[in-house]
C-alpha cells in the first residue's frame, strides 16, 4: 500500500529546514537543536515567519522521531546530539526532488517560476523544463507529493504546493484542476498560517510572563 505522510505546520518547517541545510551546508549537517531553531526562524525564504523556541523544536523532533522521519545521532567529539531527516529516504527522493519538496515545505504555495529560482539554491534547475520534469515525477507519485493549484489550461503563473498536509489531501478529493479546490486549499493554508503565528506569539508571551514572575520583574504592559 502506498505510504501516506501528513505533516503539521511545525513538522513541515523542521523537515524543510533539515532538507535545505543538508543540501546547502552539508558540512554543518546533521544539525543541533539550536541550529534547527535558528534556521526555522530565518526571515528569508520562509513563509510564514515564525518564532520557534527550543522546547517547540524538541517536541516536534520527538514526534518526527517516533514516526521514523528523523534520526537522532551522536557524532564523535560532539557535545550535543544532532538530527538528520529521513523523509527523503522514506520517499526515495533524488536530490532535485528533495530540493523541490523542501522548498515547498518551507514556503508553501508558490508559482513554478518562484519555485525554480528558490529550489535552485539547493540543487541547480537550469530551465523551467527541468523543474517541470521534476514536478511531474512528484505529481505522478501515489499519493502525489505535489499539487497543482491553478486550473488546467492556465499556462503562466501556475501555482503549486506540496501534498504533505491534510488540506492537500482534501483538495485532491475534488475534481482535478478544480478552481474551487485550489481556492479552498489556499484559503485553508492562509488561515492555518495565521492561527500558527497567533499561537506562537501567545506562547512566547506566556514564556516571557513566567520568566518575569520568576525574576521578580514587574509584568510588561
Amino acid at each position: 500500500m502506498p505510504e501516506t505522510i501528513r505533516l503539521d505546520a511545525g513538522e513541515r518547517r523542521v523537515l524543510g529546514v533539515l532538507i535545505e541545510k543538508g543540501l546547502t551546508t552539508p558540512q554543518y549537517y546533521p544539525m543541533t537543536v539550536n541550529a534547527i531553531v535558528a534556521a526555522a526562524n530565518q526571515k528569508n525564504n520562509r513563509d510564514p515567519i515564525v518564532e520557534m523556541v527550543e522546547d517547540d523544536v524538541r517536541d516536534i523532533l520527538e514526534r518526527l522521531k517516533a514516526r521514523g522521519l528523523v534520526t537522532e545521532v551522536f557524532p564523535a567529539g560532539s557535545r550535543s546530539e544532532k538530527w538528520r531527516q529521513e523523509l527523503s529516504a522514506r520517499l526515495a527522493l533524488d536530490g532535485e526532488e528533495m530540493a523541490v519538496v523542501g522548498e515547498l515545505l518551507l514556503r508553501g504555495a508558490q508559482t513554478l517560476g518562484e519555485l525554480r529560482a528558490r529550489a535552485s539554491r539547493m540543487k541547480p534547475l537550469e530551465t523551467q523544463e527541468a523543474l517541470q520534469a521534476v514536478f511531474d515525477r512528484l505529481l505522478a507519485r501515489d499519493p502525489p507529493l505535489v499539487l497543482r493549484l491553478s486550473e488546467e489550461g492556465v499556462r503562466r503563473g501556475i501555482r503549486v504546493t506540496h501534498g504533505l498536509s491534510s488540506e492537500a489531501e482534501a483538495a485532491r478529493q475534488e475534481s482535478p484542476g478544480s478552481s474551487a479546490a485550489a481556492a479552498a486549499l489556499v484559503r485553508s493554508a492562509d488561515a492555518r498560517g495565521a492561527r500558527d503565528s497567533s499561537a506562537e506569539i501567545e506562547a512566547l508571551r506566556r514564556r516571557v510572563a513566567a520568566i518575569e514572575l520568576h525574576l521578580g520583574i514587574p509584568p510588561s504592559d
